[in-house]
């Protein structure tokens, strides 16, 4: 029952919000002016109420069944992740369907909704990073052919997105805005691939690159209705519907995961919204902002990754260093894993929000992310700093627990 309430009140918000400026009309072809002077403000607001709250439930609606159908049918495509008795925690066969469901659901929504010739670029780069993700699940290849297909998709967005360039990364340091120059392109596609990663390495746990990459969304569309980017809005709708969709099956204990087919398309799009939200030509969301909304798999994927290359391994073998591998050795369980990691990404997506709202200089919101990361590094190898500050917070929340408990039982 939370779930289903989660859902309804999820979808109730962003269509809300979605509907409420005028800057989201016409997002999906038609145009309706909501002016708060105009005696029908209330039936146009109603009116765009209703278009865009079904982008969200078609997409929920669509990838719930798409979810259900292809994990019956997960044994005979080969779709499965079998137990290793090593680094997975789960002990039985599981459907890796998850990420097809997520992207059925997104791209129904897309053809129903949205004048297709304009995202025509991100649809086939979505459906090249789906198809390798779904190989690689099937056949376990290596990372250097995701790499291609992930170069690949993201040139094809850049030719048909102009704002697809990450032209600026603002006034990081206080000395002015730093641009990349001759070295957009590859720049562009380094942080590209490094937030796919980054959400594909974060896909360790039930519910936790779902929770995280819905909290994103979730945030990326209060940004582009700052923004005034009513198409990404409506874009980010979708990808919420499909997301709260694929959790009723993901949430702890879960029945079925979205796959690398899945983290990887989640990580490439929500690399498209930052760019696209961050580059804007007089737009009001810095790139540091967009950071700020990543800060957890980015931070927990560079700290990873550099362990790895200072320890002479490749930054790419598997072990068990991540944020939620390190709780859960602290003797959290899995749903508190989540939670942990869920409440510290709400928190930096309503700084980052916060932080374009009162316009803060982006050397400020930059010196946060320095501080979390340096904070999270040496606390992930000593497991203390932040380690111990969770651990704090659990020993005096499960004693006030335990009084409130003696007190009720006194009564």
């Amino acid at each position: 029952m939370p779930h289903y309430i989660f859902i309804l009140a999820l979808g109730i918000f962003l269509a809300g919000l979605s509907s409420a400026g005028q800057s989201a009309m016409g997002a999906t072809g038609d145009q309706h002016s909501l002016v708060t002077g105009d005696y029908s403000y209330w039936g146009h607001f109603f009116d765009a109420y209703v278009r865009h709250a079904r982008v969200y439930v078609v997409s929920l609606f669509v990838a719930h069944f798409s979810i259900q159908g292809l994990s019956a049918s997960a044994s005979k495509l080969k779709l499965l992740d079998m137990p290793d008795n090593n680094r997975k925690v789960h002990s039985v066969a599981k459907p890796l369907v998850g990420g097809l469901g997520i992207v059925a659901g997104v791209l129904v929504a897309l053809f129903l909704f949205f004048p297709v010739a304009k995202f025509i670029g991100l649809i086939v780069s979505i459906l090249m990073i789906l198809t390798v993700g779904v190989i690689d699940d099937r056949f376990d290849i290596s990372f250097k052919w995701r790499f291609v297909v992930q170069i690949t998709a993201t040139v094809v967005t850049m030719l048909f997105f102009p704002g697809m360039h990450i032209l600026a990364f603002g006034n990081l340091l206080g000395f002015g805005v730093i641009t990349t120059g001759l070295l957009v392109i590859p720049v562009t596609i380094f942080c590209v691939l490094g937030v796919i990663n980054a959400i594909n390495m974060l896909d360790g746990m039930d519910g936790l690159a779902g929770t995280t990459s819905l909290i994103a969304f979730i945030t990326f569309a209060v940004l582009a209705w700052m923004n005034d980017m009513g198409s990404l809005m409506l874009l980010s709708l979708a990808f919420a519907g499909a997301l709260a969709a694929f959790l009723r099956f993901n949430w702890y204990p879960s029945r079925l995961f979205m796959g690398d087919a899945g983290s990887m398309t989640l990580g490439f799009v929500l690399a498209f919204f930052s760019i696209e939200l961050s580059q804007k030509a007089h737009g009001i969301v810095s790139p540091v902002v967009a950071l700020i909304v990543l800060a957890v798999p980015v931070t927990d994927t560079l700290t990873v990754m550099t362990k790895r290359m200072l320890a002479g391994k490749s930054p790419f073998a598997p072990d068990k260093t991540h944020f939620h591998h390190i709780l859960r050795d602290m003797g959290f369980n899995h749903d508190g894993v989540v939670k942990i990691i869920m409440s510290i990404a709400t928190v930096f997506a309503l700084f980052a929000v916060a932080a374009t709202a009162l316009h803060l200089p982006d050397f400020l919101v930059f010196g946060v992310f320095v501080f979390w990361f340096a904070f999270y590094f040496v606390s992930s190898t000593s497991r203390k700093g932040l380690f111990a500050g969770i651990a704090w917070l659990q020993k005096h929340t499960t004693v006030a627990q335990s009084e409130y408990v003696v007190l009720l039982d006194g009564k």
